[in-house]
C-alpha cells in the first residue's frame, strides 16, 4: 500500500525525495573530500618532511593562506650559517639547510627546493632516484626533476631545460636524474643545488628551512627544545607536531562539513513532513474506510512510516550515487580548471589535483542511515496523526 501510494503522486514523491537526496549528497560529497584531503595532507606531511625537526623563521605565519603560501616563498629566509650553529648542538647528527619557493622549468610553474648535495642524503635519506643520479655537485647547472613533471614536459636523463624564477626567464640546466616520491603533487618539483637556488631567487646566504637529524629518536624533544632556546629567531617543528595539527583541522572540518550537510538534510526532512501531512489531509476517507474496516492504530501507523521510509531509503541511495558521482567529478573540473587558467598561476598551478575524494563503506553506511533516519523520523507525527484519526468523523468524507 505504501509504494502504491507512492506511485500515484508521482510528482510530488519526487519533490520530496529530491530534498534527501540533496542532504545525502551534500554529506557524501563533503566528508569524502576532507577525508582525502585528510589522507593527501598526512601523505605530504610525511613525504616533505623526512627529517624529524624542521626549523624555520620564528615570524613566519601559521594560520590559513598566509602560511600555506609561506612555504613556497622566500619571504621569511634564515641565514645559512644558522645550519652551522645548530650542528654544534649536543645530540645532533646532521643537518642541512633548503631553500623552498616557486620557480618555473620551460614555463612551467614547479615547486623549486634548492639542497646542499653534501648533506641532504644525510638528514633526508637522500631522493628516490629513478634514472639518473642526484645532484652530484653544489657547482654546475644540474636539476633533478620528478617523474610527473619529466613525463609532462617530455625530457629525460641527458636533456636540456630552462630553470628561472619566472615564466619567461633562466638558465640552461641538464637534467642529470629523475626521482619519484609517491605522490603526484611532489612529483612536480625540481631539486638543484643550493647555490643555484640562491642566484635564480636571489637570496644569496640564505635557506628556507633546516633539517635536523638526531642521533637517537629519544633526543629528538630535548635537541628541538635546545635550538628554540639557544638559536634566536627561529621556530622549530617537529614532524609529530605537524601530524597533530593535520589531524585537528581534519577532524574540525568533518565536524563542520557534517553540520553543513545534516542542516541541508533537515530541510529534506521537513519537506517529508509536509508532504506526509498533506497526504494525510488528502486520504482521510481511505483511513476512515480502513478503520472501519477493523484496522488498528499500529496497522495505520505501519503504512504511513512505511511510505516515510520508501521516501527515506529511495532519496539515500540516489544521494550517495549522485554525491559519489560529483566527489569524483569535481578534481577533475578544478584540475581542468586550473590548467586553463581559472585556477590562478604561479603557486596555484602547483595544486592541481590537490582534490582526492575518498570513499568508503563506512562512509556509504553512515549517509544511508542518515537519509533513511531523516525520512522514517520525518513520517513519525505525521502517522502518528492518522493513526488517532476518528473513524465516525473520517467516514464522513465518503
Amino acid at each position: 500500500m505504501a509504494s502504491r501510494n507512492l506511485r500515484r503522486r508521482k510528482g510530488r514523491t519526487i519533490l520530496t525525495v529530491s530534498g534527501i537526496v540533496v542532504g545525502v549528497a551534500l554529506i557524501m560529497v563533503l566528508l569524502s573530500l576532507t577525508a582525502g584531503t585528510s589522507d593527501r595532507t598526512s601523505g605530504l606531511i610525511r613525504d616533505i618532511l623526512p627529517a624529524q625537526i624542521t626549523v624555520v623563521n620564528s615570524t613566519i605565519p601559521t594560520g590559513g593562506g598566509a602560511g600555506l603560501r609561506a612555504l613556497f616563498t622566500t619571504a621569511y629566509p634564515l641565514n645559512q650559517s644558522t645550519t652551522s650553529a645548530i650542528s654544534g648542538l649536543s645530540g645532533v647528527y646532521a643537518v642541512t639547510g633548503q631553500l623552498s619557493a616557486t620557480g618555473y622549468v620551460d614555463g612551467d610553474a614547479v615547486l623549486l627546493s634548492g639542497i646542499d648535495p653534501s648533506t641532504y642524503s644525510n638528514v633526508t635519506g637522500g631522493l628516490n632516484i629513478l634514472s639518473g643520479t642526484s645532484i652530484t655537485s653544489a657547482s654546475g647547472n644540474q636539476v633533478v626533476l620528478g617523474e610527473t613533471l619529466a613525463s609532462r614536459l617530455g625530457v629525460s636523463v641527458g636533456s636540456s631545460v630552462t630553470v628561472g624564477a619566472n615564466a619567461t626567464g633562466g638558465a640552461t640546466y641538464t637534467v642529470v636524474g629523475i626521482y619519484s616520491s609517491g605522490n603526484a603533487f611532489l612529483d612536480r618539483s625540481i631539486y638543484v643545488s643550493l647555490t643555484n637556488a640562491q642566484a635564480i631567487v636571489g637570496d644569496q646566504g640564505k635557506v628556507s628551512e633546516i633539517y635536523v637529524k638526531a642521533d637517537t629518536s629519544s633526543n629528538v624533544t630535548q635537541i628541538a627544545s635546545e635550538i628554540g632556546s639557544k638559536v634566536p629567531g627561529v621556530k622549530v617543528v617537529t614532524s609529530s607536531n605537524l601530524a597533530t595539527a593535520a589531524s585537528t583541522l581534519s577532524g574540525t572540518l568533518t565536524t563542520f562539513f557534517t553540520v553543513i550537510g545534516l542542516v541541508a538534510l533537515l530541510a529534506g526532512g521537513f519537506g517529508v513532513v509536509n508532504t506526509m501531512m498533506i497526504s494525510v489531509s488528502e486520504r482521510t476517507r481511505e483511513i476512515g474506510t480502513l478503520k472501519a474496516l477493523g484496522a488498528t492504530q499500529g496497522q495505520i501507523m505501519k503504512i504511513f512510516i512505511s511510505e516515510a521510509f520508501l521516501i527515506g531509503i529511495i532519496g539515500a541511495v540516489a544521494g550517495i550515487l549522485i554525491g559519489a558521482i560529483v566527489s569524483f567529478a569535481l578534481p577533475s573540473f578544478t584540475g581542468a580548471a586550473s590548467a586553463s587558467g581559472l585556477g590562478g598561476a604561479g603557486v596555484g598551478g602547483l595544486f592541481r589535483g590537490a582534490l582526492a575524494p575518498s570513499i568508503t563503506p563506512g562512509l556509504v553506511l553512515l549517509s544511508l542511515a542518515l537519509g533513511v533516519s531523516v525520512g522514517v523520523l520525518a513520517g513519525l507525527y505525521p502517522a502518528w496523526h492518522a493513526s488517532k484519526m476518528d473513524p465516525v468523523e473520517a467516514l464522513r468524507h465518503v
